[in-house]
């Protein structure tokens, strides 16, 4: 790398002209106007940033300007940051004062180049640094976290080299907020090993370098690499821990995070609020409900210095959600005393999530009562909670009230939604004649949705029609040629489904295996089709065995239509025998005493035969049985599911 490589500045979104910075006339305010030191200015600004309204900036503004001390550059790059606080919304105003701020310092830009990244305009951040070296405004070691940051966040790799070699050039590199914000933006990049050069450039043992690095590694996909550097950290502080977690949740390794996270214990490392977080995300899509249980008595121990904010409030119920305990969620809904929109969402898709959608729609309107405004994740949520119970007049009255009433577009999500909603119902076609009427482009998961619906009413023809288009739309998806070949197996239309495997075959797209999770005593086992490694395989096989004939003699027959095969009749329903869910309930029998609940998660739709043979399931046995599959929950108990086959 060149350190004398020239900085050009990207193109940027805006072209400030220098305008006067107007301002209401100063109000009489004896309290203010009785302040007129530089130092009583700066501390009515420091005193509480957060509560100031922008009419009480002006006021002060306007008492800075009246006393001269606007001339100071610690009063205006002050008053700057306070004018750019994100909650204002209020970056031009910001700028305009900028402009007038007469010969700005480092220290001036600096607070404006933050300003700018904090309310979303890392592009804008970086011209201003331009503006900065053109002014002989001497850059210095507060400049380049933030700049860094700035050219990662925006993407912009020539742009970040170039910052890069202005570090190098003034001898910025061994500052440890800088290096490790250069190993943070490289990573951004997907640049590892620019990263790593960086980390490795001088001998340091910096915890933040380090923790940069990890998450670099995790960012560009090399979990193995992050891991390692995770062993070999010679001084790993909490925030390595998270990283470490939080890196592998991303990356959709969550027992391996929860394996961490046990390490943690066991090395008496106490978790923070940022990895209890994560550590909640883990368990949710685990299912590992001790786990997360686990976590909730710990904040209750640690109360004191563990706050149950919105933030890891709404973690832990939508850990309990995910993990079949809709009382509990609610439970922890009803007692947090903060909360944001957000929280309200988790809570409105966790009952969506079980089929209550009555429960869902009435949770909308309270929030709304509350003075909390939905907004376009809430009603993905509540329209939802519509598809998977058959509202859909419901659903298109709330669709409908998007615009009308909340002022909220409806984006391509909402679209799929309602495509998903009427498509489940049977009204093929008036879903499809939605997804050809959208102002907007459909992107696969729309046509997904009615490719789904046609699989559950046995449309072939339309079925046929979208999964081609959705093949050639996403030829790697696995998930696509699954659902065109079931629409044909069930319209046992053999040539095609051969030609279908044939195509999957060509293309070198591989087969997303079915798999079902259960936790018993803190471990999560996991069982896939096929797969004999577990060490009760014997004993598992040898019960569902027994299950299977007990079924029978109370006439369950397997449904067949569903295997992709045409082979004899009998290997089809040996092949519905071992599917995972019923491996993992199996497990469960075995595993648990009589009564308890057996709780497993599938990663993929539970298919017709063991919804009905885990119905019947919960009635011979006089077991409840709580089984999450991709779409929502089934709660099945003497004999009935609660998603009232409806799925």
């Amino acid at each position: 790398m060149n350190a004398a490589t020239t900085y050009s500045p990207p193109y940027h979104r805006r072209h400030h002209q220098h305008h006067h910075f107007q301002l209401p006339p100063p109000q009489s305010q004896p309290s203010i106007v009785s302040i007129p030191t530089q130092k009583s200015i700066l501390d009515l600004l420091n005193s509480k940033p957060a509560t100031f309204s922008l009419q009480s900036l002006a006021q002060i503004h306007a008492l800075a300007l009246k006393t001269g001390h606007f001339h100071d550059h610690f009063v205006s790059g002050t008053l700057l940051k306070c004018y750019a606080n994100p909650r204002f919304h209020n970056l031009d105003s910001a700028i305009q004062l900028f402009r007038n701020v007469p010969s700005p310092n480092v220290f001036v830009h600096n607070v404006l180049i933050k300003a700018c990244l904090d309310n979303g305009e890392p592009l804008q951040a970086v011209w201003l640094y331009y503006e900065l070296m053109m002014n002989d405004a001497k850059p210095n070691k507060f400049t380049y976290p933030t700049l860094l940051k700035a050219c990662g966040d925006g993407g912009i790799v020539a742009e970040g080299k170039q910052v890069h070699c202005h570090v190098v050039k003034l001898g910025f590199a061994g500052d440890g907020h800088v290096k490790s914000a250069g190993i943070r933006m490289y990573g951004y990049f997907g640049m590892a090993a620019d990263a790593r050069k960086m980390l490795d450039d001088e001998d340091d043992d910096d915890a933040v370098c380090w923790n940069a690095m990890i998450d670099g590694y995790f960012r560009c996909g090399d979990v193995g690499n992050a891991r390692n550097l995770f062993d070999e950290m010679p001084d790993r502080d909490e925030i390595s821990w998270s990283v470490v977690i939080d890196g592998y949740i991303k990356s959709g390794f969550y027992k391996e995070a929860l394996e961490v996270f046990n390490t943690m214990q066991s090395e008496r490392i106490r978790p923070g609020k940022f990895v209890l977080t994560s550590v909640l995300a883990a368990c949710a899509h685990l299912g590992a409900l001790d786990h997360g249980r686990w976590v909730h008595a710990y904040v209750r121990r640690k109360k004191k210095s563990i706050v149950m904010d919105a933030v890891l409030g709404t973690a832990l119920l939508d850990m309990y959600a995910k993990c079949g305990r809709l009382d509990m969620a609610w439970e922890v809904f009803e007692s947090m005393k903060e909360k944001e929109v957000f929280s309200w969402n988790a809570m409105i898709k966790g009952l969506a999530m079980h089929g209550r959608a009555d429960d869902a729609v009435e949770l909308f309107f309270e929030m709304q009562r509350r003075k909390f405004r939905p907004n376009g994740i809430t009603f993905i949520g509540v329209l939802n909670a519509c598809a998977h119970s058959g509202a859909v007049e419901q659903a298109l009255k709330l669709f409908n009230s998007m615009e009308n009433v909340y002022n909220i577009e409806p984006e391509v999500e909402h679209y799929g939604c309602l495509v998903d909603c009427l498509g489940r119902s049977g009204r093929l076609e008036e879903a499809e004649e939605l997804v050809n009427s959208m102002p907007i482009e459909p992107n696969p998961a729309v046509y997904g949705s009615l490719l789904g619906a046609c699989r559950i009413h046995g449309n072939a023809e339309l079925g046929e029609r979208i999964g081609r288009l959705l093949l050639e739309l996403e030829p790697n998806n696995s998930g696509r040629y699954a659902l065109l070949s079931n629409i044909y197996a069930k319209a046992e239309r053999w040539d095609d489904v051969a030609e279908v495997r044939k195509l999957m075959k060509e293309r070198g797209v591989k087969t997303n295996p079915g798999s079902s999770m259960i936790e018993l005593g803190g471990c999560v086992h996991e069982f896939k089709m096929g797969e004999g490694c577990h060490p009760k395989m014997k004993e598992i096989y040898s019960t569902l065995k027994v299950m299977i004939e007990r079924l029978e003699m109370e006439g369950y027959v397997p449904n067949t239509s569903q295997v992709l095969f045409n082979i004899e009749e009998e290997e089809k329903e040996t092949a519905l025998q071992y599917h995972s869910e019923k491996l993992a309930i199996a497990f469960g029998f075995i595993s648990t005493k009589p009564g308890e609940t057996i709780r497993v998660v599938k990663n993929l739709r539970v298919c017709d035969d063991c919804h009905s043979a885990i119905k019947l399931i919960s009635r011979v046995y006089g077991r409840e049985i709580a089984l999450r599959d991709r779409v929502r929950y089934h709660h099945f108990r003497d004999g009935t599911c609660s998603c009232k086959d409806f799925w």
